[in-house]
């Protein structure tokens, strides 16, 4: 299952596009992570490739079919979505939040079935949260909430994955357990598009990565080859340095240090 976006532009008002020319591909089980300062474009530019905001130039494909041509419970199949935040309006139980994403699975008027129930309670225990399936949602920690809404999009049973700063307002440890998380679900076929603040994520999950400044590409190729000193002195306009960390296994790992003056 690929993904394709090309040439794609969007505005809210006219003349004043917030991205404009976007084109990238996303193939089977990889990971690409979106990089680029507040007001680049990042969530605008994730809703309008779901199909939730019109774009005004381009197209986006899935498996080579243009996505305009489907509707929205065909697209709730194809691509699963991870918000920033999400706060609903009534205390539900953390099931009945993942059963949420069986919705296009569903006819309508008709209650969820045994094998939702099922999909449902897999797309859980494959996060290792199903002991969290009848506490209510409202009341567990951020890093759980992140965890369960993950959990709601694998149960539209996607084959592309995208993630709106999943790693948004967690905790260290829940940081690098939900990139776990990803990097697994990737390995299992799962194509996953990101957005993340932290050029260090980015490098720790690896696969590719794209820079956006301005509603435009600044680069974009294999993690090791976007993520350099340079670029990132371009896109945040901070000074900062690539080094190698030796880790236990005795492999290198990049990561990125800020250079305070």
């Amino acid at each position: 299952m690929s993904l394709e976006i090309r040439s794609l532009s969007f505005a809210y008002k006219k003349n004043q596009p917030v991205f404009e020319g976007i084109s990238m591909k996303v193939e089977k089980g990889e990971i690409v992570s979106v990089l680029g300062p507040n007001g680049a474009g990042k969530t605008t530019l994730f809703k309008t490739i779901l199909g939730l905001y019109k774009a005004y130039q381009g197209q986006v494909f899935v498996n080579g079919r243009d996505v305009s041509n489907s509707s929205r419970r065909e697209l709730a199949k194809e691509m699963g979505y991870v918000p920033q935040n999400h706060a609903p309006p009534f205390p539900y139980s953390v099931i009945d939040v993942v059963l949420m994403g069986r919705t296009a699975h569903v006819n309508n008027y008709s209650a969820p079935s045994e094998q939702d129930y099922q999909v449902a309670k897999e797309a859980m225990e494959n996060l290792n949260i199903l002991y969290l399936a009848d506490k209510i949602y409202t009341e567990i920690s951020g890093g759980e909430r992140q965890l369960v809404l993950i959990a709601r999009a694998l149960a539209q049973e996607p084959k592309i994955l995208i993630m709106d700063e999943p790693t948004s307002n967690l905790d260290y440890g829940n940081q690098i357990r939900l990139l776990s998380h990803v990097k697994r679900l990737a390995d299992q076929g799962l194509s996953i598009i990101m957005s993340t603040h932290h050029p260090d994520h980015a490098l720790y999950c690896g696969g590719k990565a794209i820079m956006l400044k301005d509603g435009q590409i600044l680069c974009s190729g294999n993690t090791d080859e976007v993520i350099t000193e340079q670029n990132l002195r371009t896109i945040y306009g901070i000074d900062v340095e690539i080094a190698n960390a030796e880790i236990k296994n005795g492999k290198l790992h990049k990561i990125c240090i800020p250079v305070v003056a």
